[in-house]
């Protein structure tokens, strides 16, 4: 009957003692507690935070025709929209033959030209700043007097709430 208490005992404490080992996850030899240990497996850990929203893409073109006007377009939801807007814009200007030159998303854009002459440096970055700084440097590089900026323009993303 001892045998049988002693046995029942053993048991019991392999019970408790394992039972409490499987509550946190520690690496073999690392007692429960210490720091480095990881959060148990009971789902007791907190879970990433639940997003509040979501950020919508947008899109800016630019149209251009032969007589020097042109068209510009930011913040449109789709890159058909900013196209379309674009040169609807250039067309309201009085100009038949616009031409898409340049799509952009999530960005600022520059134009910036010589005064001599039609066209324009396109360049896109992530700020109307470095977008200028950017634009007069190559129009600076083709050598054809001093630059200036026609277009500054951004099409940033929008933050939609759910």
């Amino acid at each position: 009957m001892t045998y049988m208490k002693l046995l029942g005992s053993l048991a019991a404490s392999m019970t408790i003692c394992c039972g409490a080992a499987a509550q946190t996850a520690c690496p073999v030899g690392v007692a429960p507690g210490s720091a480095r240990c990881g959060p148990s497996g009971d789902g007791g850990a907190e879970s990433a935070p639940r997003p509040t929203g979501e950020w919508i893409k947008t899109w800016g073109a630019i149209a251009t025709s032969p007589s020097g006007n042109g068209g510009v377009s930011s913040r449109q939801l789709s890159e058909d929209a900013a196209r379309k807007k674009a040169l609807e814009n250039c067309k309201s200007a009085g100009t038949r033959d616009c031409i898409v030159e340049f799509v952009y998303q999530n960005q600022c854009v520059s134009v910036v030209s010589a005064p001599q002459g039609n066209g324009g440096v396109f360049t896109s970055a992530a700020t109307i700043d470095e977008a200028v700084r950017l634009g007069k440097a190559k129009c600076a590089a083709l050598g054809k007097g001093e630059c200036a900026v026609k277009v500054s323009e951004c099409s940033e993303p929008v933050f939609r709430k759910f």
